[in-house]
């Protein structure tokens, strides 16, 4: 099959990386390195606040939606390897570069991780001896059982634990998608029919899926995740005819509908109180508007795309950079500080996490894909 779009056409898509990479940056560091919440509520009464509370509390709750901003990379995912198979269908050549495009930044990300948490734990044993019981200190304690052995094999395949690889666990999925790519995707209409099938089955009768007893990863991506690399794939192949719904649409129009979807996925993840099938259908849709518009008026925002051509290495680094930065907070501000109130700490946990990532892209992911240029050639 012909390719559809052309590689200057998915330079333009990095925006869109930097933007769901930066978000999920944002959320993490918001969600460690400042009370928020509850939390800020049980300390704060709502009858105790001033404006600033009140701005602070209501920009913190524009950082909820990590999880649907991964669901954007699954869409992402499923529309880049569909146009990477349309152009070579060897399972050999696609696993080879795929090996060689995600796995030695994965290592790098596993050593940076335990790297920092044998740092940590020298110079803050309190982090993981269970003196702390907030959210980011549950995070620590998970990191304890880091270099067991089983945990060391499960890492090393995809299969992680929590901790300072939380974020990994969508790569699970992503991986298990690429193992099956080159072959679900010589038929496309039949995969991107069957994974309906799988998502609707499993919506309404949820209660006979969980009779099943599959194991809790097979489940996940069968019945849950595999439809937004679907939804990816069916864009890909139908590029044109779903390009054309939108062929009258201004750019401000375009920012209406985006708006109106970004204001749809909050509701009902704060009325439901947390991410779930509605949310993540609608972060879908949103992925499909803004691949078209980033294609249709070939939008590029330099700052974010540069974030973008690194946003794999980001995402697998931010969250154990985090713990980093609270190291250093902590050494700076002198005392035990459990619970951050000032607001500002986390933007600067952003900036150092952009950093750190900056820097490994540059000694490993840089390199990987100047492999598999090399590759290609």
């Amino acid at each position: 099959m012909k390719p559809i779009l052309q590689k200057n056409d998915f330079k333009l898509l990095d925006t869109i990386r930097g933007i769901a990479a930066l978000y999920v940056v944002i959320a993490h560091c918001r969600g460690t390195l400042w009370l928020g919440g509850s939390e800020f509520l049980k300390l704060f009464p709502r009858e105790s606040w001033n404006a600033w509370d009140a701005v602070m509390f209501g920009t913190s709750m524009l950082t909820r939606l990590a999880v649907e901003f991964v669901i954007v990379f699954f869409v992402l995912s499923g529309f880049s390897i569909a146009h990477s198979l349309s152009s070579n269908q060897s399972p050999w050549q696609f696993y080879k570069r795929r090996l060689i495009r995600i796995y030695p930044s994965y290592l790098t990300a596993l050593v940076w991780a335990g790297i920092i948490f044998l740092v940590t734990k020298g110079i803050f044993p309190q982090w993981y001896d269970g003196t702390y019981t907030q959210f980011a200190f549950l995070r620590t304690m998970e990191m304890n059982e880091y270099f067991e052995p089983k945990v060391v094999a499960g890492n090393l395949f995809y299969m992680p634990i929590h901790g300072f690889i939380g974020p990994f666990w969508s790569l699970t999925y992503e991986v298990m998608f690429y193992l099956m790519a080159p072959f679900l995707l010589r038929q496309r209409n039949v995969y991107v029919l069957t994974s309906l099938a799988l998502f609707l089955f499993n919506l309404f009768l949820p209660n006979v899926v969980a009779s099943l007893g599959l194991p809790l990863y097979i489940y996940e991506f069968l019945f849950i995740y595999n439809i937004y690399f679907a939804v990816g794939v069916y864009f890909y192949t139908h590029f044109s005819m779903v390009s054309n719904w939108f062929v009258n649409y201004t750019k401000v129009e375009f920012i209406a509908i985006m708006a109106g979807l970004l204001l749809f996925i909050y509701g009902a993840n704060i009325y439901l109180k947390i991410e779930n099938v509605f949310t993540f259908i609608e972060s879908a849709m949103l992925s499909v508007v803004l691949i078209v518009f980033f294609l249709k008026y070939k939008i590029r925002i330099p700052l974010i795309s540069n974030v973008g051509k690194y946003s794999y290495t980001l995402y697998i680094t931010h969250f154990a950079s985090i713990y980093l930065y609270l190291a250093f907070y902590w050494l700076i501000a002198g005392k035990d500080m459990p619970q951050i109130t000032n607001f500002a700490v986390w933007v600067g946990g952003v900036f150092f996490c952009l950093l750190m990532g900056w820097i490994q892209y540059l000694l490993i992911e840089k390199n990987t894909q100047s492999w598999l240029a090399r590759l290609r050639k």
